[in-house]
């Protein structure tokens, strides 16, 4: 089996290649290893949803991983649960591949990735909603003594969840566990970009240095492997799942359900820059183009309306019986009205610049070369590929034979 660091850049996109430093680390893995910077996502652009279907190969009406929370009537946005742990995933893993192969993992605040009896040293994406103690938290849902040992050792790194500190301490997590215990399977989540999106914008100066500091945190990682025995033969994968768009109006869907008298009818999750439609419970089967009147959509800031079967050709989760996308420079939200609550963000539907993402590939025996497009459910096989294995459940296609020399 070989051995591969998988490094997830959140909001990284097309768009920042060609910003890229030429003399940066990045850039020189795309000069000399294989990628594609048109990774095709998933509709919503969210997070979570996308990180599982990067290590599924299937899309989210496989998965039943479809939005960053499960459906919560009635619960304020920032006390839902999210999908943190591995059992919402309804398909196998890379990770269950690499454990069933007789191979070791770590997952480094890798999304949906708590309590996976397939990892043995899990640091938990996860964070305490109210009255739970962060620190019992993350001991609860990740590995303890992996955490405490590392902890004691980087702890000085973190601001509690702040970014760039996070993400900081996350390549710290990485490159010492290549260093002491180099798995067969590494997987980290790095925030930091994500964060300055959604607080200074798109192209901010904010989210140049973020991109930046990944470079930095890349090579650093990168030379962590090339200095460890047992890592020397392992492959660096570099993936995002969306980028970002500029924020200038937020809208509450949730207030205006209740003026149009269809709370009853409806329950709304927003998305960002879309918007899931639950059956409430004076659900009526429907066409959604019939619901709402042009004013009540020019109101609701609405650019698209999906129904079912549109949610069913995008492979969307089952549950939602039709979606919104809100109009260019719009966010939905389901507790501010007629604010901007961030510079930028994503959750958008198919067919913007945003959507394409980035893959690469590097180290020794692999083939310098672009391929012109992939799709996010071509993550998951085309990684398994590069290591031997196979998942057998996957929709994407094992895209490995092109990377390699």
């Amino acid at each position: 089996m070989r051995k591969v660091v998988l490094v997830s850049l959140d909001a990284f996109f097309t768009a920042d290649v060609k910003g890229l430093n030429p003399e940066g680390f990045l850039a020189k893995v795309l000069r000399e290893g294989a990628f594609c910077r048109r990774v095709n996502t998933i509709f919503p652009a969210l997070t979570y949803p996308i990180h599982v279907t990067m290590v599924t190969g299937c899309d989210p009406d496989e998965t039943g991983v479809g939005q960053n929370q499960p459906p919560q009537p009635g619960v304020p946005g920032n006390e839902r649960v999210w999908y943190w742990e591995r059992k919402h995933i309804r398909v196998p893993t890379l990770f269950d591949a690499v454990k069933e192969a007789g191979g070791r993992c770590c997952s480094i605040l890798w999304p949906v990735g708590c309590r996976n009896p397939a990892v043995r040293w899990i640091f938990p994406e996860v964070h305490p909603l109210k009255g739970e103690n962060p620190v019992v938290k993350a001991l609860r849902f990740g590995t303890p003594g992996y955490i405490l040992r590392e902890e004691k050792r980087f702890g000085r790194l973190r601001k509690g969840i702040a970014e760039p500190w996070l993400s900081d301490y996350a390549a710290a997590l990485a490159m010492d566990t290549v260093r002491r215990r180099a798995p067969e399977f590494t997987a980290v989540h790095w925030i930091d970009l994500d964060n300055a999106r959604h607080h200074h914008g798109t192209f901010s100066a904010g989210a140049k240095e973020a991109i930046d500091r990944n470079d930095r945190r890349l090579e650093q990682l990168w030379k962590a492997m090339q200095e460890t025995p047992a890592m020397k033969d392992a492959l660096l994968v570099v993936v995002s799942d969306h980028g970002q768009e500029d924020i200038r109006e937020t809208v509450n869907l949730t207030r205006l359900m209740e003026k149009y008298g269809l709370d009853r009818r409806f329950f709304v999750q927003s998305n960002g820059m879309s918007a899931c439609f639950f059956p409430g419970a004076e659900y009526v089967p429907c066409d959604p183009r019939q619901v709402f009147t042009p004013e009540q959509l020019r109101e609701m800031r609405v650019a698209r309306l999906y129904t079912r079967e549109d949610l069913d050709a995008l492979h969307a989760v089952q549950g939602p019986v039709f979606a919104a996308e809100a109009a260019e420079g719009v966010a939905f939200s389901d507790a501010l009205d007629g604010e901007k609550r961030e510079a930028a963000t994503h959750g958008f539907g198919p067919g913007r610049e945003a959507d394409l993402c980035l893959f690469a590939v590097y180290g020794r025996g692999v083939k310098k070369c672009e391929i012109p497009a992939m799709e996010m459910r071509d993550v998951g096989p085309t990684v398994a590929g590069l290591m031997g294995l196979e998942l057998p459940r996957a929709r994407g296609t094992d895209r490995s034979a092109e990377l390699l020399a």
